[in-house]
């Protein structure tokens, strides 16, 4: 986790180190747990407070540090750490964090979205705005999910990871190109930057994603060449969730091709991208390969919360011409 671990390490030595580094990593350290020295005890109500105080950080400390792996846990230690006022910030944001990797997302965006708030300390820990972008995308509230995200990739190189940075890059480049055409560009700049990363995965998606975001500005003929770069549209299928799944199966099978306008729900995933992103990427990588399937994902995409949207004439446009293999 983050500073939390910190204070509570430098100032008392509650806690071991190894979830004092986890602890760095992960959270905004609260100024109770900042305190040193003579700011500790400088009142009679402040040393009155302390053993609270100590106890609260130590408890946010060890909170923080399970959250990536054990959020059950880090969800009860959050609960407990609210008890000291001086700290309750900090235990919502671990609560409302914790509570969307238990994929309870409604319950997780109540408490995480007023750290988004205008009026709200400007939040700069990466990995908590990660979540928290990732929270309001879950929610379908995709313009906070699209401020959440544009403070974070500045900050994205701070994140636990640069796999999980190039993450971050794709997720905020599926916002601004669900947005319509003025996010085009803005889309495309992200998936440049993550490209140009020497990571393994996520290739066919970053080349769907970026084939669509061409396709869309006009440039089909960009669109296609990055398009059959990729090795198919089959191994981006395989990310597809139940609902995904389900969207395809009613267009590819239904007698009039129309798929029933159901947003799909979206929770804690690797990736996670606005609904409907999924089907046009593989539309865009199903090009000159794979007809039925291609047709059918763009009627999926019409299902979608994407498919609601700017995009949706782009789309039966796409579904009037037949593209035959090359």
């Amino acid at each position: 986790m983050t500073l939390v671990a910190a204070a509570a390490a430098l100032l008392f030595g509650l806690v071991p180190a190894a979830e004092l580094s986890a602890a760095a990593a992960s959270s905004v350290r609260p100024p109770a747990c900042r305190l040193h020295g003579a700011e500790l005890g400088s009142t009679l109500w402040t040393r009155a407070r302390l053993p609270e105080v100590v106890r609260s950080c130590r408890i946010l400390a060890r909170g923080y540090a399970r959250l990536p792996t054990q959020p059950a846990e880090a969800l009860a230690l959050a609960e407990a750490a609210e008890a000291a006022p001086e700290n309750a910030g900090a235990a919502r944001l671990l609560r409302g964090r914790a509570l969307f990797r238990l994929a309870r997302v409604p319950e997780a965006w109540a408490l995480l979205a007023p750290f988004l708030d205008d009026k709200a300390a400007p939040l700069d820990d990466a990995q908590a705005l990660f979540d928290i972008a990732r929270t309001a995308l879950a929610a379908s509230k995709l313009e906070a999910a699209e401020r959440a995200y544009r403070l974070l990739v500045p900050r994205a190189a701070l994140l636990d990871s640069r796999q999980t940075e190039r993450i971050a890059l794709i997720e905020a480049a599926s916002l601004a190109l669900a947005r319509g055409p003025a996010g085009v560009d803005e889309a495309l700049g992200y998936l440049e930057t993550a490209r140009a990363m020497p990571l393994a995965g996520e290739r066919d998606l970053l080349l769907g994603l970026t084939a669509l975001a061409l396709d869309r500005s006009g440039r089909s003929e960009q669109a296609r060449a990055r398009a059959r770069e990729a090795d198919g549209p089959w191994d981006l299928e395989g990310e597809m969730t139940p609902a995904e799944r389900a969207r395809v199966a009613e267009a590819a099978f239904a007698p009039s091709g129309e798929v029933t306008a159901s947003p799909a729900s979206i929770g804690p995933a690797r990736i996670m991208l606005v609904d409907g992103e999924l089907h046009a990427a593989i539309a865009m990588l199903a090009m000159g390969r794979d007809e039925a399937l291609r047709r059918a994902h763009w009627r999926a995409f019409l299902g979608s919360t994407a498919g609601q949207g700017a995009w949706a004439e782009h789309a039966r446009k796409a579904l009037g011409k037949k593209v035959g293999a090359r």
